[in-house]
C-alpha cells in the first residue's frame, strides 16, 4: 500500500478525493466515494489504530422501546449547553438508526436490543459490541469493507499541509487549479472588542491537495505530492496536546492544523472534552487507560478520598451527569487534595459482571495491579475529544473550496459545548456517508481540470529550512494541562500563551489586532532538520501541529470569558445570557479571533 515512497525521489499521487485519516469518518467517507465511482485515496499514520477503535462505550440511537429520535435530540442539546444546532442534531437522531443498520451490514456485530445508559442520557439507547469494544468491532468491519473495496491506502503516512490555488487563477467549478501552492506562514493571534461584529471570512483560495510525507522506521519522513479534486479532514484527534489523555499517541492534531493553516474557519475549539474517568497512575503522562462511562451506568459510583460519593447533591443526575459537570466536581474535589485522584468503586457490581461485562477495563486495570472486584479504581479526568474543530455542515462542505472535514475534525453543530456520551461514532459514520455522498454530487457534476502540480511540488520539497523554535512537546503539554485543562483562568491562560510563544499572550477585549510570534505554522518548515537541510522528522511536524492546535485552543479560551459546557473559567463562572461560537482563522499574516452569535 506504501510501495515505492521511500525511494529518495519525491512521489506523486493523483486522486478524485485524498481523505486524512482512517477512522469511522474517514472510511465511511471514502466508502461512499468510491461507491459512486471516485477514485479515492486514503492517507493514515496508522491504518489501524487511531481513536475509533479505542471507544469503549458504543454508538447513541433511539433504538429502545418509548425512546424517540426527539429525546435524543433533547439530551444532546442540553449537554451541548447552548451552541448545538437543533437541525443538525435533529439529523443525527434520525439518521442513527441506519447508521446503525450500515454498520451491521458491513458486518459488525452490535448488540441493538440489550441497550445501555450513559451520562446525560434519559434512555437506554447505547449500541454495542464486546460490552466495553465497540470501537474496535466498528472499526473491524469498516477496515475489513476498506481493504475488500480496492481504494488505494497509504498507511504510515502524515499529511503535511494543503496544497492551494489563488481563486484568480484557473479554477473549474469543482475547485480545481492549474498553479496550487503549499500554504506556509507565521503564526500571530488577534482579538478583537468583546462582542464586535464577526468579519466576513472570504475563502482566498481553494484546495487542490496537499503534501504529505511517507514515515520511515527511523522517523524520517520521504515527502510527495497528492494531487486531488477533493480533500476530507477526518484525523480531528489532539488529545496529545495534554499531559494526560485517553487518545494515542499520534492523535497530534494534525488535521486541524493544516486546516487552520490554509485559511479554514475553526469554530469552538476552546471545548475540550475532559473525560471524567481515565485510570490515574502515578507520574504517567501522554495516553492512559480510559474507564468506560457505562461502568457508571450500571452501577459504579464516584467518591472522594473519604469514601463519600462525589455527586451526591451536586446534580440530580448523580454519577450519570453529562461529563462536563462531573469532570468539573472531580477536578475541584482533586485540587483541594493532594493524591491527584478520586476513587470510583465498581466493587458493587460483582465479578461475574465485571469480567464478562466489561472484560476491557478489568484487564486495563489488573494491568496496573488494581482488582476493580475488590478495590476501588483512582481516576482523573483527561483530555478525551475535541467538541471544536474546522467548520463544517453535516455534508462536511467547510469555508474553503474544495476542502471538506468529517467527524471529529469537523465543527458541524452536532456536540456543542459538550458532547453527549457516545454521540461520536454515531456522528462520524453519518457525516461520513453524507460528506462522501456530497463530494460524489459536486464531482461527477464536474470536469477535472488538467492541473499541473510541478512548480507545487518543487516549492514543497526544496524551500530552505527555518526552524522556528518550538516549545518541548512535554513542557508544552504540561502547561496545556495546567492552564487549559478543566478549569482555566486569563492569567494562566496568558502564561500558557507565552509558553507556546505569543509574547505578552493575547490582549484583552479592548486589544485590535496583535501581531504574535514570528515562528513558522507551517511544520515543512518547523520539521526540517536543523543540520540536514531538507531532512524531515515526524517528530518534528506533529510538535509544529501540536503548537498550531494549542494556540487556537489557548486563544479561545482567552477569548470566551464565561464558562459554559466544557469550558470552565475560574475567573467568569457565569454563563452568558447570548450563546456565541468562536471563529478563528489564519488570513496569512495573523490569526483572526471574532464571535459569531447563533
Amino acid at each position: 500500500m506504501t510501495g515505492g515512497l521511500m525511494t529518495g525521489r519525491p512521489w506523486r499521487r493523483d486522486a478524485d478525493v485524498a481523505v486524512v485519516g482512517s477512522g469511522a469518518a474517514g472510511i465511511s467517507v471514502a466508502l461512499t466515494a468510491a461507491a459512486a465511482g471516485l477514485r479515492v485515496l486514503v492517507v493514515t499514520k496508522d491504518l489501524v489504530g487511531g481513536a475509533t477503535p479505542l471507544a469503549q462505550g458504543g454508538l447513541a440511537a433511539a433504538l429502545g422501546a418509548g425512546d424517540t429520535p426527539w429525546a435524543h435530540v433533547s439530551d444532546t442539546l442540553i449537554a451541548g449547553a447552548g451552541l448545538s444546532e437543533p437541525q443538525v442534531v435533529q439529523a443525527l437522531a434520525d439518521g442513527a438508526p441506519g447508521a446503525i443498520g450500515w454498520l451491521t451490514g458491513l458486518g459488525a456485530r452490535l448488540e441493538t436490543r440489550d441497550l445501555r445508559l450513559e451520562g446525560g442520557h434519559s434512555a437506554r439507547r447505547i449500541v454495542h459490541s464486546g460490552d466495553d469494544a465497540t470501537g474496535a468491532e466498528a472499526h473491524r468491519a469498516l477496515l475489513s469493507a476498506l481493504l475488500a473495496s480496492g481504494i488505494e491506502i497509504l498507511d504510515r503516512t502524515v499529511a503535511l499541509d494543503l496544497l492551494q490555488n489563488d481563486m484568480n487563477e484557473g479554477i473549474d467549478r469543482a475547485g480545481i487549479s492549474t498553479g496550487a501552492r503549499a500554504v506556509t506562514g507565521t503564526a500571530a493571534a488577534n482579538a478583537a472588542p468583546a462582542g464586535a461584529p464577526a468579519r466576513e471570512l472570504i475563502p482566498a483560495r481553494s484546495v487542490a491537495g496537499l503534501a504529505a510525507g511517507y514515515i520511515g522506521a527511523d522517523g524520517r519522513l520521504a515527502p510527495g505530492v497528492i494531487s486531488a479534486r477533493a480533500v476530507v479532514i477526518a484525523a480531528g484527534g489532539l488529545g496529545q496536546a495534554f499531559g494526560t489523555t485517553s487518545n494515542p499517541a499520534g492523535a497530534t492534531g494534525d488535521g486541524i492544523a493544516i486546516a487552520a493553516r490554509a485559511g479554514a474557519v475553526i469554530r469552538d475549539l476552546e471545548f475540550v472534552q475532559f473525560h471524567p474517568t481515565v485510570l490515574w497512575l502515578p507520574g504517567a503522562s501522554g495516553q492512559c487507560p480510559l474507564i468506560t462511562e457505562a461502568l457508571r451506568g450500571a452501577g459504579a459510583v464516584l467518591r472522594d478520598l473519604a469514601g463519600t460519593p462525589l455527586m451526591a447533591g451536586q446534580d440530580p443526575r448523580g454519577d450519570l451527569a453529562p461529563r462536563d459537570i462531573v469532570a468539573a466536581r472531580m477536578a475541584a474535589v482533586i485540587a483541594a487534595g493532594d493524591a491527584g485522584h478520586v476513587w470510583l468503586d465498581a466493587t458493587g457490581l460483582g465479578r461475574d459482571l465485571l469480567e464478562n461485562g466489561f472484560p476491557t477495563v478489568t484487564a486495563a486495570c489488573r494491568k496496573h495491579g488494581i482488582d476493580p472486584v475488590t478495590t476501588m479504581i483512582p481516576v482523573a479526568p483527561g483530555a478525551h475529544y475535541s467538541c471544536g474543530g474546522i467548520r463544517a455542515d453535516l455534508d462536511g462542505r467547510t469555508s474553503l473550496p474544495g476542502l471538506y472535514a468529517a467527524g471529529e475534525a469537523a465543527s458541524t453543530g452536532v456536540q456543542g459545548a459538550n458532547r453527549l456520551a457516545s454521540n461520536s461514532v454515531t456522528e462520524a459514520i453519518i457525516a461520513g456517508r453524507r460528506t462522501g455522498a456530497a463530494i460524489a454530487s459536486a464531482l461527477m457534476s464536474t470536469h477535472a481540470s488538467d492541473a499541473s502540480l510541478a512548480s507545487t511540488q518543487a516549492s514543497v520539497l526544496s524551500e530552505s529550512p527555518n526552524r522556528g523554535k518550538i516549545a518541548d512537546r512535554r513542557e508544552l503539554a504540561q502547561a496545556m494541562s495546567r492552564y487549559a485543562g478543566v478549569m482555566r483562568d486569563a492569567d494562566g491562560l496568558a502564561e500558557l500563551l507565552r509558553v507556546i510563544g505569543i509574547p505578552g499572550g493575547i490582549p484583552g477585549p479592548a486589544a485590535g489586532d496583535v501581531p504574535g510570534s514570528n515562528a513558522p505554522m507551517s511544520p515543512i518548515e518547523a520539521g526540517k532538520s536543523a543540520n540536514e537541510p531538507g531532512r524531515l522528522e515526524l517528530e518534528d511536524i506533529e510538535a509544529a501541529n501540536l503548537r498550531t492546535v494549542s494556540l487556537l485552543i489557548a486563544a479561545g479560551a482567552r477569548r470566551r470569558a464565561e464558562s459554559r459546557g466544557c469550558h470552565r473559567r475560574r475567573d467568569a463562572t457565569e454563563t452568558a445570557a447570548r450563546p456565541w461560537h468562536t471563529l478563528a482563522r489564519w488570513d496569512g499574516r495573523e490569526l483572526v479571533i471574532s464571535e459569531e452569535e447563533l
